[in-house]
């Protein structure tokens, strides 16, 4: 079984897609897709391209800009024998191959995923068809989907979190409803427009929306959300305009799948509460690293798993994150969390984003670093910043340099990319 197959076997009347403004019937999507691999039949590849010469089958390389021709490619590799690979359409190391050594294909595999690489390299792993889809069951049914959805979504479908999300849509014969552009004004109105009754979006991409709806939207049911940390005082903020929704977080990744979820009515204001774990998934500590026990994980990886993420519980079972082991600061002798302060500070009324990380001063002594976000319309002046964190960090957690930007580097999931960050 493959995707495009799962595909065929839709209501070809039934609207699958509908992307910047314009719908697409699963039948419509099916026959594009196939004539798309009639293209590449005639080497007519586009933006794609083959690695693995003496492989069979070979990885194709998706470098698309634009939503419709990813999926289109995503779902026109099943057709010949390929297995789909969608990098970043600026990623600079998927073009000249640094990333790309000669992978060898697992046998069973059916798609290859790109970890985000915001701390390092990204590194490619291989799925089958059951590690993604043998979940869809169990986490439509906590997520609410069902052949009557209609989600909206933002982004391109490298970012895996949106990729896996469209084929749980179209596995349970639902509608997607999606944008290209950063435009949140647009989303607003492509929410309405076309009655879409959920929305997932990165918190950060959220929490635009209060600020261009100005009046309630009954009709939205559910908010999914991951990959960044969301607490009460935004889960608030989006039921004032969607009072009639149930707001998930989800923590997750690319090597494994859905870890843990929290839904808002259990949201407090610690940000970095996410939850206990989804059905048949088993997590644990282990020296305050996380590892969790799946079934649904990339090819070539054991469990217990760990993505060197570090993490507590509290005596109800709820699992925090402390950030990841890079996340962890040595300044002067002591270990300092960077999310720690980074959740301080987005805290504040004044700040939207704060992304934090070491420098080092000329002496090659390090020192933390804060780089911040200000609302827009709100002064930000850096004195009141520092005392109003006084009140909740330690003296040696606080920022010896606080840099105000417009916006922080993000990658395709939405991420600060600090490697970026750090050379501003």
């Amino acid at each position: 079984m493959n995707y495009y197959k799962m595909m065929q076997e839709k209501n070809p009347a039934k609207e699958a897609l509908i992307v910047d403004g314009e719908p697409y019937t699963y039948g419509m999507l099916v026959d594009n897709a196939k004539e798309l691999s009639r293209e590449w039949r005639d080497d007519k590849g586009g933006s794609s391209y083959l690695i693995g010469q003496n492989e069979k089958p070979q990885v194709r390389v998706i470098k698309e800009n634009g939503i419709l021709k990813q999926l289109l490619s995503f779902l026109a590799c099943y057709v010949i024998g390929d297995i789909p690979l969608i990098v970043p359409f600026d990623g600079k190391a998927f073009c000249n191959g640094e990333y790309l050594p000669n992978l060898k294909v697992p046998e069973g595999a059916c798609m290859a995923v790109s970890t985000s690489g915001t701390t390092g390299a990204p590194k490619i792993y291989f799925r089958s068809y059951q590690s993604w889809a043998g979940y869809f069951p169990v986490q439509n049914k906590i997520f609410g989907i069902t052949g009557d959805s209609r989600l909206f979504m933002q982004g391109s479908l490298a970012f895996t979190g949106n990729l896996n999300l469209y084929m749980a849509q179209f596995y349970a014969g639902a509608t997607v409803i999606a944008e290209n552009a950063f435009n949140p004004k647009r989303w607003a109105e492509r929410i309405q427009a076309w009655k879409a009754d959920g929305i997932y979006l990165i918190p950060s991409k959220l929490m635009l929306l209060p600020g261009v709806i100005k009046k309630e939207v009954l009709n939205i049911n559910m908010i999914i959300s991951g990959s960044q940390s969301l607490g009460k005082k935004e889960a608030d903020s989006l039921k004032n305009i969607f009072p009639n929704s149930r707001i998930i977080l989800y923590y997750a990744a690319s090597e494994l799948n859905y870890v843990t979820y929290i839904e808002d009515r259990h949201m407090t204001e610690e940000r970095n509460l996410i939850g206990k774990p989804f059905p048949e998934v088993e997590v644990f500590l282990q020296d305050g690293e996380i590892y969790v026990n799946t079934a649904y994980h990339v090819e070539g990886i054991t469990c217990p798993y760990s993505l060197s993420d570090l993490g507590y519980q509290d005596e109800e079972g709820n699992f925090y994150f402390s950030g990841r082991k890079d996340d962890i600061l040595n300044i002067h002798g002591r270990k300092i969390s960077a999310v720690k302060i980074e959740n301080a500070l987005e805290q504040l009324p004044q700040i939207k984003e704060a992304a934090v990380l070491a420098e080092e001063d000329d002496g090659k002594k390090q020192y933390i670093a804060a780089y911040i976000v200000p609302c827009k319309g709100i002064k930000c002046g850096k004195q009141k910043v520092y005392n109003c964190l006084r009140e909740s960090l330690a003296h040696y957690e606080m920022p010896r340099r606080l840099y105000i930007v417009r916006e922080l580097p993000k990658n395709e999931s939405g991420k600060v990319d600090k490697k970026r960050l750090a050379v501003l």
